[in-house]
């Protein structure tokens, strides 16, 4: 039984726009805070430029 709705977010550079992944969060988690304060201290290795950036998440459109 499902405990409440996730939604897929694309994980991609902030500097070469690379994509780097998938991450699925919710909306909003208990405390109230939203997807966007937990994106921004997520961090990512980015092969391109060989280290650790921060990342841009996009959400991604699904068909239904």
């Amino acid at each position: 039984m499902p405990r409440g709705k996730r939604t897929v977010f694309t994980v991609s550079c902030s500097e070469t726009g690379l994509r780097l992944g998938t991450v699925r969060l919710h909306k909003q988690d208990k405390q109230g805070r939203s997807w966007k304060e937990h994106a921004a201290k997520f961090k990512k290795y980015c092969p391109k430029l060989r280290r650790r950036v921060t990342v841009k998440l996009k959400e991604e459109k699904h068909s239904s």
